[in-house]
């Protein structure tokens, strides 16, 4: 009988790179209206920030690497601050004048819708974009049927973004970047009720491994004094630093299922201190939507209640946080 033929050895396993990974995942997935170049700009910039499949990858570098991926299509509107939907929100004391001193309740539903566009991109070596951001956040008296279920609260804020890349690292902390902004806040109502304020917000973004860190002091932009009683063009809130503060801290810690975050305002006065604290926990639900927990304790959760101390535990539905 004749010899049968040694079979032939397999071929060597062909080992990837992360780039070579990201090419292939996005050839297989993305639209037909995305061109090489911007594939490979992608994937490009997933392999230096360490976003992809690498072992270098953090949660902040890979949302970061999303954004400027979603800048590819020029219809693309990018989440700014987290998106979230509270069907049950309980509140220790919500501001009857905000509805004309009437019975509110203490369980409504809440919910925050934040948005940004881009408008001009690589501003300076490849670094720096100039966006636009649209963030509100409402009070919903959902419940309450014998009101007719109002709005109780609702805080509109758009505001103009010019944010700067950075590589500084420093003891293995790295600012992935810094911003200036020019913000407005208001909650559209006219009279008494009226709220608003407009700032000059400065922000620097630092990262390690999974947790992030970001501290936004700001300058107010002076208003003009009241005229008489009830001037329109006057100020509403004289006082709104002594209860806001000058600055707020965001540390975020994004596990690979759950996502912590934490808020803290301070006034920086000894008599009286007043400040906040608003801590957050997302966690999976199923591929689309992930559940959140949430409990702020302090001053000016929203603009109606700027000056009044509030507690509000709410759960519901969170579509993107920080990360």
């Amino acid at each position: 009988m004749a010899d049968k033929p040694e079979p032939k050895p397999e071929p060597d396993a062909v080992v990837l790179s992360p780039y070579e990974q990201c090419m292939l995942q996005l050839i297989e997935s993305a639209s037909n209206v995305l061109s090489a170049s911007q594939l490979r700009n992608y994937c490009s910039l997933e392999s230096r920030t360490g976003s992809g499949v690498s072992n270098a990858e953090t949660p902040l570098r890979r949302r970061i690497a999303l954004e400027q991926f979603s800048l590819n299509n020029p219809f693309s509107l990018l989440p700014h601050r987290p998106n979230y939907l509270l069907p049950l929100a309980y509140s220790t004391d919500p501001d009857p004048n905000a509805q004309g001193d009437v019975d509110l309740q203490a369980v409504e539903i809440e919910f925050q819708l934040s948005l940004k566009v881009v408008i001009l991109e690589s501003l300076y070596r490849d670094f720096g974009t100039f966006s636009f951001a649209y963030t509100t956040r409402s009070f919903w008296q959902a419940y309450n049927f014998d009101l007719s279920s109002p709005f109780r609260e609702t805080n509109h804020e758009p505001e103009f973004i010019l944010a700067l890349g950075s590589r500084l690292e420093l003891a293995g902390v790295r600012n992935i970047g810094n911003a200036i902004s020019l913000n407005h806040q208001s909650n559209g109502l006219s009279g008494e009720n009226s709220r608003s304020w407009n700032r000059v917000i400065f922000q620097t973004v630092w990262e390690r491994k999974r947790w992030a860190l970001a501290f936004r002091p700001w300058l107010r932009i002076p208003a003009p004094k009241e005229r008489y009683p009830g001037d329109p063009l006057g100020d509403d809130n004289p006082d709104i630093l002594d209860y806001m503060g000058h600055f707020d801290v965001n540390v975020v810690y994004g596990g690979n299922t759950h996502q912590f975050a934490l808020m803290l305002r301070n006034n920086l006065q000894a008599d009286p201190n007043r400040g906040a604290a608003e801590l957050s926990w997302s966690f999976p639900v199923n591929d689309r939507v992930r559940g959140r927990l949430q409990y702020f304790h302090g001053y000016g959760e929203n603009l109606i209640d700027y000056d009044r101390f509030n507690q509000t535990l709410g759960l519901g539905f969170e579509l993107n946080g920080w990360l």
